[in-house]
């Protein structure tokens, strides 16, 4: 026996998109989705800029003429290979770069041009490397002012920091051999690069160490952030509901 039709039109009716979304313990309805998404006014993703600027030109300047200590163990590289990721813009983690170096040699005093270009570019080499890690980024993250991390990022700083450690002893090392500090001969380079591995070492393990320390704070400010934001909305909702 067929079943008895039970309405006049058999035209179906779409269900209302509010009947798929089921309220979760985990995500509070009440929240809107632009805070959850990360996203916030221009006022405070231009306050949340100038204060990330000051800190990695503070930090840098500060580690430059303060460790001088620990030779090549510095956060400055991984400072900027940070800022080449955070900010959306290229400028401003290459105006960083160029403030923490100006200024810190300005007290550390003037060196020779040559080598000075070959620290300059290595560390230009660090805010093209953040950018790169950005790039790994999709759409709907790289839009966020607090872009989530996720394995493929981690991967890449990884990378990223290895090739900079690298970068900065090809690049500095090679300057002091072309200055004449060691013979102009294939064995004078090799005395030269030779002379420079304990260097390499405390860069690389440097780089490592400062960019993994750097990551894991900005993970934890953003989980802190999102929190906050969360349970700010929901307060908003109960006082106004």
């Amino acid at each position: 026996m067929s079943k008895p039709s039970t309405t006049h039109n058999s035209k179906k009716i779409p269900a209302s998109p509010r009947a798929k979304t089921s309220a979760s313990p985990w995500t509070p309805p009440q929240v809107s989705s632009a805070r959850t998404a990360g996203t916030c006014s221009p006022m405070t993703q231009a306050l949340v800029y100038v204060a990330m600027f000051l800190l990695i030109v503070g930090i840098g300047i500060a580690s430059r003429l303060w460790l001088v200590d620990w030779p090549n163990f510095k956060p400055l590289a991984a400072l900027i290979l940070f800022g080449g990721f955070f900010f959306k813009r290229s400028w401003i983690p290459i105006l960083a770069c160029v403030l923490v170096l100006a200024i810190s040699d300005l007290q550390l005093g003037v060196y020779n041009w040559q080598m000075a270009m070959s620290v300059y570019a290595s560390f230009a080499l660090s805010c093209g490397l953040g950018f790169w890690v950005r790039r790994s980024l999709e759409t709907q993250q790289a839009d966020r002012i607090l872009p989530s991390i996720g394995f493929g990022q981690v991967g890449r700083f990884a990378a990223a920091s290895l090739l900079m450690s690298t970068a900065f002893f090809l690049l500095t090392n090679g300057a002091v051999w072309c200055l004449g500090w060691y013979p102009q001969t294939g064995e004078g380079l090799l005395a030269c690069y030779s002379a420079g591995i304990p260097f390499y070492r405390a860069t690389l393990l440097g780089d490592l160490f400062f960019t993994s320390v750097t990551i894991a704070s900005y993970c934890l400010f953003g989980l802190l952030c999102n929190r906050f934001l969360i349970a700010s909305e929901i307060r908003s909702a109960a006082t106004t509901g």
